[in-house]
């Protein structure tokens, strides 16, 4: 890989992370899952998500359930550990901020990416996440 496709890529796996995270907010189940390679794994402390139909119906589940309503979601620091022609890792850490009632942050935690490229787009392969302890499910 050279310099150039290094950047590329690298620039492409950010947009892809930050893609992932305003999906969340703009409640487009399809987006969503467009995030993942068609086997995807969802990893949450919440249950786990294998592929495109079953991330597609876990996050509609979160939307239905009002867990993201009045909710917006960030993207802090990540960085890509590993970076190969057509796969990597990163991590990333996220906060939640309630924006529709009392301004505040409800929930911080971390992702743990496996990324894969297919057909020369970036896709999240396996996404864990980690939701920090002070989180609480009615918040």
């Amino acid at each position: 890989m050279n310099l150039h496709e290094n950047i590329q890529d690298r620039l492409a796996i950010t947009e892809l992370l930050n893609n992932y995270i305003l999906s969340i907010d703009s409640h487009n189940n399809e987006q969503f899952a467009d995030n993942f390679t068609i086997d995807g794994v969802y990893d949450s402390p919440w249950g786990v998500a294998t592929g495109r139909e079953a991330i597609i119906g876990n996050i509609a589940y979160w939307h239905s359930s009002g867990i993201t309503k009045g909710k917006r979601h960030f993207m802090g620091a990540s960085r890509i550990t590993e970076l190969n022609a057509d796969t990597a890792s990163a991590e990333s850490n996220y906060w939640i901020a309630e924006a529709e009632i009392t301004p505040g942050i409800v929930a911080t935690g971390f992702y743990i990416d496996r990324l894969k490229k297919v057909n020369d787009v970036w896709k999240i392969s396996h996404r864990k996440q980690v939701v920090d302890s002070s989180f609480k499910m009615n918040s």
